[in-house]
Order: C-alpha cells, then structure tokens, then sequence
C-alpha cells in the first residue's frame, strides 16, 4: 500500500514538472515569436521533443494502477527513444537539405523508435481514433500491390517509408508541422490566457442578463459563450468541458430536458471552432493551403457563422415555445453593473487588438501575441482577482504549453498520415474519382466529400481533422468544379461536425454526463438542432457570393442567398421544434409543410426558392394567430 501511495505521489510530482516544462514552452514560443528566427528544421524537431516530454510528464503512465511500476519504465523508455531518435535525426539534417539522405539500419531504427513513442503518447493525448486512423494508412502504404481497383499502388519498403515519413520536410517534420508551430500555438496560449482573467465567468454574466428577456435565455447565453470560447479551442472536447460545467446546468434549470442541454452546448461548442476571427487556429492553416491572405479567409468565414448562429438561436426558441418555457422573471434577471460591463473588456479588447495587428500587417503570430500581452494587461487592470493572484499567469501558460504539446503531437501524427497519402498518389486518384461523378452531378459529388470528412473526421480535434480532411477531399471537389476556398470552407464544416454525427459524436461524450443525458440521443438531438449549420456548406458552394470574397462576387446573389437562407431558417427551426411563436404547438401536418417549405427554400433553383419565400411571408404575415382557449370560452 505504501508503494502505492508513494509512486501516486511520485506521478504527481512528475505532473507538477511537466508542466513546469509546458510553462517554459510557451515562454520559448512567446519569446521566438518577439525577438528571433529560428532555423525550420530545429524548430520542427525542437518543438515535437519538447512536447513529447510535457505529453509524458504530465499523463505519466504510472498513475495507471494496471501498469504500477511498470508505468515508470514506459515513460523513460518513450522520451529516450524519442531523444534517440533525435541524436540520428540531428546526424542526418545536412543530408535531408541536400536530398542526399540514404537509409542504414541504424538510422532506420532510430526514426521507428521515436515515431513508436510519437504514436504512443498521441493515444494519452487525443485517444485511439487519431492513432487507428494513422496505423490504417500506414498499412495502406505497406499493402499497396495486394489492394483492389482504386485502392491499388506500388506500395513500399521500410526504408522508403521511414524516408517519406520521418527523414524528409514532407512527414512528421513536414510543412503543416512548421506552419502549426510558427502561427497556431501561440493561439492556444492566447485562449488560455484569456480563460484564466476571468474573461469566461464574465461573458456569462453578460450573455446571461442580456438573453433572460429571451424565451430560452439560459441556452441562448450559453450558445454566446461557448462560440467565444470555441473559436479559441483547438478542441471541441475541451471547450465544452471548460464552458459546459456553467452553461449545461443554467439550461436545465430554465426548464430544458438533459438531452437538450448537451446538445445546445455541444452544438455551439463545436460551431465555435468556425467562428472568426480565430476559427481554433484552422483559418491560419487553410489561408495557406488556399493561398490567400488571413484576412480574406475571416471575411468569407463571417456570414456562414453567422447563419449557422442564427439558426441554432431559433432552434432553441422554438423549444422554448414549444415547452411553453418562459422568460426569466424580472426579479431573477441579473442586474448589469458599471464593473459587468467594464470586465467585458476581458474578452473583447484583447480580441480586438489581434484583429487590430492583423489589419495593420502583422503576422498571424505576431497578431497573437499582441493578443496574449493585452488579455493579460487587461486581467491585471480590469481584474482585482487576477492582480492579487499573479501566478494565474504562470498557470495560464502553462495550460497553453500543455494544449500547445498535445496539438503538436497530433499533428505529427497527421504527418505520417500526409506523407503515405502523397507517396501513394490516393488523394489524386480519389479526387479524379469524386470529380468524375461532379461531372453528371455537383450534388452527388458534394454528399460524397460530406460523408468522407465526417467519417474521417470523427474523434479527432480540429485542426487534425481539417489537415486530413483537406489533403483527401478538398481538390475532389475543386476538380468537380468548386472554387477552392469553398471548397475548404465546406470540409472543415463537415470536419467540425463530426464531432455531433453518431456513432462516434465526441463531443456528445464529454457533454451528455454533465447534463446527465444519454450520449447517443444527445447526438441526434445536436443534429437537428444543427440542421441550418450543416446545410449552409451546400449554400455557399451554389452561391458563393456568402463568403463575400469569392471570385463571381455579386450583390443580387448575396441578397437573394440571405432572403432564402432566412426563409429556411425560420420554416426549418419552427418545423424540427415542432412550434412557431404565432402559431404555438404545431400538428404533425403543419410540420411537414414547414419542413417542405424550409427544404425547397435551401435549393438554388429559383423556381424551387422563389415561392418557398414567397410561402414563409405567407406564413408570417397573413395566418391568424391562436385564440386562447380562455378568451374563446369568454366569448
């Protein structure tokens, strides 16, 4: 027993160092950032060896009661073969510029080894998915000349792979890795920063007092914070378990089922993750991928968000009306102080001034270090709490090192998977195949990439997610005749909502216990609520002028596109809530119609949206409301 206890206590002064280490990982990032330019290969390698400590450090495997003892062998065996690893990769870099590199079983066995202990703590970080996903295309490339039809290809000796994989700037150290760590982790920093000012409870405060007046005000406020927040998380598991310890509680006391309440935060948790400015730091690598400017990206991000709000919003009035949910009364409503309104600065000014630096020129970390630097001048002037308690910055840094190793680790992993996917050719085979059936019908081809970037998007965090997601699907449907920035657009959506769609539904997992709701029906309930969300990727692919920077830019289509999208909106939300505001509780008839209607609304044709609007101004304007069965009795 006492063995017991002292390797617990031992863990847990491992745990303390880790992240003693994750602090000064994100002074090394803050510090690089400000004042030096690093050489790319070392910052590479660099920033994956220290993350690959902090991962072992602070999840030792010796707090696992199965492993006892045995944990502590793991750990040392993963970061030494990871250091072994990096003595031959350091031996080599001359010859990785040059493209003289040539394999030896010696360097061979030290590229296994520290992928070995890569793959090993990603499973600590991120769970099996991430993990299966990578071994599944390894073997893919193994297996190349057994494979059938589409799937077939030369295949590969483990030489060649170590060579595409770990020895080369197209794997594991691979362009996205160098973009990962030069832009993003100083974001995850930033988030972490910012939730440790106070700026979260604030948020809630004001989004709580300014919705109570709302039918459903306590999930409107909630769908508010979580969308802040979750733009600023590299994880949609994370998010809701930092904001859905508040939110899902104060949702289920307004009268919502548990179901309902994990959805709703589900749904604006990961609908965080496409809101701008930030979008969980994805916008920084699909400006790359696309090849155009970070600030276009946050433009053409802006109006889908916006809908996909809107329609979550009357999705949950809906519900509100429909379980006759009323407003909190005037009594219970939260009283808006001088200092309430003075610490929504917590939130908003250090948001600003990163957008501030983007506009005047700076890089996109640059932008967010001047973002790190406010969100703590701000929680030491606006936050009597913070000021007292200045470690809170030491502790804020150190939760962004630690999101910062676990992004770095999955990342690497994506690498392995990018690095098979280029040496096989698939993408561009699968591509010219979803391009083919885009010929006959842009449709087809659309639901196709749909269904593939939810299934191999499901379990993993954002960023991960959309890197595959976008290497495998995004050029089928440029080659179908999509612009490419929608074409990216549309996968990350789908990349982030798989985080909803069963059987996996992650987020739904974290969520459900919380509310004390079953993970299942809270997944399908986060897909209704969701329905404007995962249907406007297929609006802003016909009419591209939603995401206002497109090329075929016109202010008719954009007016039309809103009209229709507020049409769908109102007839889809009123239709799946089975209640409308006018009209109260809805039979089952008058769903099907309004179901009809919002359909019919969504599709580009105008001889299907035309009198689909023309419908939903029927409905508003001209149908009589309800008598209350009161006032007809009275008569």
């Amino acid at each position: 027993m006492d063995k017991v206890a002292a390797d617990r206590g031992l863990a847990h002064v491992t745990q303390k160092a880790g992240r003693g280490l994750a602090l000064v990982f994100s002074v090394i990032i803050v510090t690089v950032i400000a004042f030096f330019a690093l050489d790319e290969a070392n910052a590479r390698f660099g920033a994956l060896a220290i993350s690959v400590v902090i991962v072992a450090l602070s999840k030792p495997a010796a707090l696992d009661r199965r492993l006892g003892r045995f944990g502590w062998v793991i750990d040392l065996g993963l970061i030494a073969a990871f250091l072994y690893s990096a003595v031959w990769f350091f031996q080599v870099k001359a010859e990785l510029y040059t493209g003289f590199y040539i394999a030896t079983p010696e360097n061979i066995l030290a590229g296994l080894a520290g992928l070995a202990a890569l793959i090993a703590l990603s499973v600590r970080c991120w769970g099996w998915s991430l993990v299966i996903m990578a071994l599944v295309f390894i073997a893919f490339g193994f297996a190349g000349p057994q494979l059938p039809g589409l799937l077939e290809h030369f295949g590969m000796e483990l030489s060649d792979f170590m060579q595409i994989a770990w020895y080369s700037f197209d794997g594991v150290f691979g362009r996205i890795t160098g973009l990962v760590a030069d832009n993003v982790l100083i974001f995850l920093i930033f988030g972490a920063v910012l939730e440790r000012t106070g700026a979260g409870e604030s948020l809630i405060q004001i989004s709580t007092a300014l919705t109570a007046r709302i039918r459903g005000g306590a999930a409107h406020a909630a769908i508010v914070a979580s969308a802040v927040f979750g733009m600023m998380s590299g994880s949609v598991a994370a998010n809701i378990a930092g904001t859905g310890v508040f939110t899902i509680p104060m949702i289920k006391r307004q009268g919502f089922s548990a179901n309902f309440a994990a959805a709703v935060e589900t749904a604006a948790s990961s609908g965080g993750q496409l809101t701008p400015p930030i979008m969980a730091a994805a916008v920084f690598v699909m400006a790359d991928l696309v090849g155009m400017p970070f600030a276009m990206v946050i433009l053409a991000a802006a109006l889908p968000a916006l809908f996909k709000y809107i329609g979550l919003f009357a999705q949950v009035y809906a519900e509100a009306v429909r379980l006759d949910i009323q407003p909190l009364p005037k009594e219970e409503i939260p009283v808006l102080t001088s200092r309430d309104w003075l610490n929504s600065a917590l939130v908003f000014l250090p948001i600003a001034a990163l957008m501030l630096a983007f506009v005047s020129g700076k890089s996109p970390a640059m932008a967010g270090l001047v973002g790190v630097v406010m969100a703590i001048v701000t929680g030491l002037v606006l936050n009597p709490a913070f000021r007292r308690e200045p470690q809170r910055i030491l502790q804020a840094l150190a939760d962004g090192g630690i999101s910062a190793a676990k992004i770095m680790l999955a990342v690497g992993v994506i690498g392995v998977v990018l690095a098979v996917i280029n040496e096989t050719g698939i993408a561009i085979r699968f591509a010219t195949s979803i391009a083919s059936v885009g010929e006959g019908n842009l449709i087809l081809a659309l639901i196709l990439a749909m269904f593939g970037a939810l299934i191999l998007g499901m379990g993993l965090p954002t960023l991960p997610a959309y890197l595959i997601i976008a290497i495998m699907i995004a050029p089928a449907i440029i080659k179908a005749g999509v612009l490419p920035l929608a074409a990216h657009m549309f996968v990350l959506y789908f990349a982030v909502y798989s985080s909803i769609v069963p059987p996996i539904a992650y987020g739904c997992y974290v969520a459900a216990p919380i509310a004390g709701g079953n993970p299942l029906r809270t997944s399908f309930v986060a897909l209704r609520i969701s329905i404007v969300g995962l249907l406007v990727p297929y609006i802003f692919v016909f009419s591209p002028s939603l995401l206002l920077v497109a090329g075929e830019f016109s202010w008719t289509e954009l007016g039309l596109t809103v009209l229709r999208l507020l049409a769908a909106v109102w007839m889809l939300a009123s239709a799946l809530g089975g209640a409308d505001p006018r009209m109260g509780v809805l039979g089952t008839g008058q769903r099907a119609i309004r179901l009809l209607i919002g359909a019919a609304a969504m599709f580009p044709m105008w001889f299907l949206w035309a009198p689909a609007v023309a419908a939903t101004v029927l409905v508003g304007l001209f149908l009589p409301r309800p008598v209350p069965l009161g006032a007809a009795n009275s008569n």
